[in-house]
């Protein structure tokens, strides 16, 4: 069941509102009932696996109806439970689109394809660039210096703290990575500052920690970060991933071990291909020029590297080139039956591109409601998780 299916039967497709909401209201008083009270007629951990499949709209709503509802649902044991679900029913189709002044989901399985606009704080200026998405999670950074991470499903965020620098940088870089670290249960974020000396440049790279809501000063890349397509960052396997200038390796960043390493690209791109990294079904994913897309199958296994698609196509070759310009990415996301792909590039007005698995054709298509240039497309589900 997608988001929109579920918002338009909320009051039907599992128990009526009404049957729902008397149920739930009593779940702070079950244990303590009179002998001639009927408990409920599903049993409690039904009652909560049903109540997890709802999109976030209306467990929001629910949060108002008792203080036993409010406190499940805010609860970390149902945040997750609820996040988990989401990935499996929503793992395909979900795209999120950043634009300068708006923000759209927009889900390759709806008809018509529609995208749908979200709200971000407005109070706090117009962002300027969207670092990452994860587990329905957006960090944005307004400045260099002034970042927040933001849930756009429950409209809450949090502003991170100052970087703690050490030296006087002459530039500090809006960050280069936001992800999950599924190790330490903690979401991260990378960033780095520079300054020239004596002609050579030097770098000071933070790592911010959302349990200790704290920058700390690791230790920087046996690269420098001038050597690397900085946006976006792709999270697979707990790491950061981002394309090397010259097209010839992926450069990585492990959120728990803080160990940088690299990943070659198959033999078979050509750094002149202009290979642009992205994310498909959880894998690692790299998009080229002549509308190749590749997918690493088993992480860590050089071998695993498999061409999913190949159409050569003007169209396609024209929209790419501003792509490759702006190092924007691409946001790839794939149907439920896994026959199509959609390729999606920022860097303008909105191109999306469909591509059949079956026919191996591809098509440009067009969504509606879309009212800006777009900068950033990534994969997106939405989700309880607290801000």
């Amino acid at each position: 069941m997608d988001s929109q299916e579920a918002e338009k039967a909320d009051d039907s497709l599992l128990l009526p509102l009404k049957q729902l909401t008397e149920i739930l209201s009593r779940l702070d008083t079950r244990m303590d009932m009179p002998k001639g009270d009927q408990l409920p007629s599903l049993p409690f951990d039904l009652l909560i696996l049903i109540i997890s499949c709802l999109p976030v709209k209306p467990l929001m709503r629910f949060k108002c109806v008792s203080k036993a509802l409010y406190e499940l649902i805010n609860s970390q044991k149902f945040v997750k439970l609820h996040l988990n679900r989401s990935l499996q029913a929503d793992s395909d189709g979900n795209l999120i689109c950043f634009g300068y002044f708006s923000i759209h989901a927009f889900d390759f399985n709806g008809s018509p394809y529609h995208a749908s606009n979200f709200y971000y704080p407005e109070n706090i200026g117009y962002p300027r660039r969207l670092i990452g998405s994860c587990n329905g999670l957006v960090c944005f950074s307004f400045q260099a210096d002034h970042l927040i991470i933001h849930n756009p499903a429950t409209r809450a965020y949090k502003t991170l703290p100052n970087l703690p620098l050490t030296k006087k940088y002459c530039e500090v870089f809006a960050p280069i990575g936001f992800g999950y670290d599924c190790i330490s249960d903690d979401y991260k974020v990378l960033q780095f500052a520079m300054k020239p000396s004596s002609g050579k440049i030097e770098y000071e790279t933070l790592l911010y920690s959302w349990r200790t809501n704290a920058w700390e000063i690791i230790q920087n890349p046996p690269w420098n970060w001038d050597t690397v397509k900085l946006f976006p960052s792709i999270l697979v396997n707990n790491s950061l991933h981002w394309m090397g200038c010259e097209n010839k390796e992926i450069k990585c960043f492990n959120l728990s071990t803080k160990r940088y390493y690299e990943i070659t690209l198959p033999g078979k791109i050509s750094p002149g291909y202009s290979p642009t990294l992205g994310i498909l079904r959880g894998q690692l994913a790299v998009v080229t020029y002549y509308l190749d897309i590749w997918i690493l199958k088993e992480y860590g296994v050089q071998e695993s590297w498999t061409r999913l698609f190949r159409c050569p196509s003007v169209e396609w070759n024209n929209l790419f080139d501003t792509l490759t310009t702006w190092h924007l990415g691409v946001g790839l996301t794939c149907s439920k039956d896994g026959s199509k792909i959609l390729v999606g590039l920022a860097g303008g007005m909105p191109n999306f591109i469909c591509c059949n698995l079956e026919s191996k054709e591809a098509r440009k298509i067009k969504i509606s409601s879309f009212s800006h240039k777009l900068s950033v497309i990534l994969p997106w589900v939405e989700s309880l998780v607290p801000v």
